[in-house]
């Protein structure tokens, strides 16, 4: 008996899934059965209110390419909305075809099939948002006009071929002159690698643009922690990168409400954005651009510790990897566990480990490390070691007692550097003696804080 009731159920079951698949396809078949015998371009042809569009599709070529057997959408802009732009296009056949190729995409997308907001390309090579009822924010007007080959929606405002964020800040003239001389003419290549590609059609991206005046303000504010002694043209560009490359995030805010009130950039700056200082907007085909009085971040949020792990060290004054241990520890105040590094018993004064650190800014820095002498071979007393800065005995910072057992970060002194380094070597030096007991290193991490 439970087995006939169970089947009962499967039955019932499969059979409601069957009805709903069918009611599925009747849906469907409701929408396009009437033109389902139409190409796309006679589908188009046919509809009196997109007979614009029908003459533009067959004088740029693309009539052929939407009567082929290739699946298509085609975004079909009304009679209305063509009537500012249809006579600029008549006699310029490049920007026609561009034109045209902008209004569509590969595959058939079904406006009661899209989910959330996608972004997907045009035969152009441009991209654009889609979502359920709109195509870069111009709602359908008809939707979901199926054919033989895909799927027509029209719409009631022309998608214009605009400029990506990369061309604008590259040639359009309403780019401030000194940013532009910056971001594409002398970083450009580092800007699209290290901060955004503004080139990539398939991404939305928000830059900030500083007029003429602001941007040299902040260039003068930046100057002196990019100080390149005896050039002064490297050290303009190295405050124009210490300014540009936070001033731009793959994220689309629309509107400057849509904007916080802080962004985070893609090296970790925060950056606060009075939206009061924003003169303009211009769209682009992946983004916008808003054009700035002021933008200034506070140094605080620019230069941000530096933290090196002291296991990953660079190099040493000697190979004595067989006295180097990376050891594992438990953190007895949080319960985590890191890395260290030690070498003990090396039999060299003054033996250190080398670090490399690329791009640090001309600043004060207070030195901290996080150093456990945790009774190494049963040692009883501490003992000292130094930060040594550019050579591994540098009088600066001095030597620093190791205390017994502390876990705690500890401060190990302070230096100043008065020019920006492209290179910088940092140093974990020993003490100047041989003795195992008194002249071993260790080192969690080291933190360098910029102090203002």
């Amino acid at each position: 008996m439970y087995n006939q009731i169970k089947n009962l159920f499967l039955i019932a079951g499969v059979s409601l899934l069957l009805l709903n698949s069918c009611k599925k396809w009747e849906d469907h078949n409701g929408i396009t059965d009437d033109h389902i015998a139409q190409n796309l371009f006679e589908r188009i042809q046919g509809n009196p209110d997109l007979s614009s569009f029908a003459g533009l599709l067959a004088k740029s070529g693309y009539a052929d390419t939407l009567a082929s057997s290739r699946v298509f959408t085609v975004y079909a802009p009304s009679n209305a909305a063509l009537s500012s732009v249809a006579a600029s296009l008549e006699s310029d056949m490049a920007a026609l075809k561009q034109f045209v190729a902008n209004h569509i995409a590969n595959q058939a997308r079904y406006a009661q099939s899209t989910e959330g907001l996608q972004r997907i390309p045009v035969l152009n090579g441009k991209y654009h948002n889609l979502s359920a009822i709109a195509i870069d924010d111009v709602i359908f007007s008809s939707k979901d006009l199926a054919a033989q080959n895909g799927v027509v929606q029209v719409i009631g405002a022309p998608l214009l071929v605009l400029n990506n964020t990369w061309a604008f800040a590259e040639t359009d003239a309403r780019m401030p002159v000194l940013q532009k001389v910056a971001m594409v003419d002398s970083l450009g290549s580092l800007f699209r690698t290290r901060a955004h590609n503004l080139r990539d059609e398939s991404k939305n991206f928000t830059l900030f643009v500083l007029q003429d005046g602001a941007w040299q303000s902040e260039i003068n504010r930046f100057k002196p922690f990019s100080n390149v002694p005896g050039n002064a043209d490297s050290t303009i560009k190295v405050a124009g990168w210490l300014v540009v490359k936070d001033l731009a995030v793959d994220t689309l805010y629309k509107t400057a409400a849509d904007i916080p009130d802080t962004i985070i950039s893609r090296s970790g700056v925060r950056v606060g954005i009075d939206k009061s200082a924003i003169v303009s907007s211009v769209k682009t085909s992946n983004g916008v651009v808003y054009i700035m009085n002021k933008l200034e971040v506070p140094f605080r949020n620019k230069f941000r510790d530096i933290i090196v792990e002291a296991e990953n060290y660079t190099s040493a004054s000697a190979n004595r990897l067989s006295n180097t241990y990376i050891r594992e520890k438990r953190d007895s105040a949080t319960g985590g566990t890191f890395k260290d590094v030690l070498v003990y018993n090396h039999g060299l004064a003054q033996f250190n480990l080398r670090y490399r650190l690329t791009e640090v800014p001309a600043v004060k820095y207070r030195v901290y490390w996080m150093a456990l002498n945790d009774n190494i071979n049963n040692m009883t007393a501490p003992f000292t070691q130094k930060i040594g800065v550019d050579s591994f005995n540098s009088p600066l910072p001095a030597y620093v007692t190791v205390p017994l057992n502390t876990y705690a970060e500890q401060l190990a002194g302070e230096f100043t550097l008065t020019n920006f380094r492209p290179g910088f070597n940092l140093f974990l030096t020993a003490a100047n003696n041989a003795t195992a007991n008194t002249s071993a290193i260790v080192c969690n991490y080291i933190r360098l804080q910029p102090v203002f």
